[in-house]
Parts: C-alpha cells; structure tokens; sequence
C-alpha cells in the first residue's frame, strides 16, 4: 500500500504526519488489498481540512473533514472510511446462493 501525503497552504508537524501516515495504515483492517492512499491536508481560513483518497480494485473512496485541528480532521476522516471500507467489504463478499429444494 502506498500512501501519499500532499499539503495545501499549510505544513504538518511530524505528529501530525505520523497520525496521518498510522490511520492509513489502520485502514488494511476493513480492505485487505488497498492500493493508493493519497492524503491532502489543506488549510483555509484557519479551518483545517483533510480529504482521504482510498484506491482498491476498481473503486475508489473519499472521505473528506473539516475541523479546528488536523488531527481531529484525521481522525474523523478515518472513521467514515472505515464504514465505507466495512460496506464495501460486505457488498463484495456477501454472495447470497440459493438453495435448492
């Protein structure tokens, strides 16, 4: 899995980075076989942003959070991947069969 980080307007401490980089990781727990994830911190206006962009076979998911804090940003970001992921995960694997009587 490769991730990529990309700020706009704004530099991340290493703290910041380091959640950043960790909650990609975490994310290999709902989808297996993810690709590319591209992480792009933005700030504007002293409203900080972060929009997660999550490559898996034939899709992919975005996420994005505003909020006073990049980590909080982060976090919640992650969060609504992870039900993404989760739904997705489901809707692949989920082969209901028929039973014959």
């Amino acid at each position: 899995m490769d991730v990529h980080i990309t700020t706009r307007h704004c530099q991340l401490t290493d703290n910041e980075h380091e959640a950043a980089v960790k909650a990609a990781q975490h994310l290999e727990r709902y989808y297996g076989s993810i690709i590319r994830v591209d992480i792009i911190a933005a700030e504007d206006g002293g409203i900080k942003s972060v929009e997660f962009a999550v490559r898996v076979q034939g899709h992919t998911i975005v996420a994005k959070e505003q909020g006073h804090d990049h980590f909080k940003a982060i976090h919640t970001a992650r969060e609504k991947l992870e039900r993404q992921l989760k739904r997705l995960n489901d809707r692949l694997h989920n082969v209901r069969s028929t039973v014959a009587s």
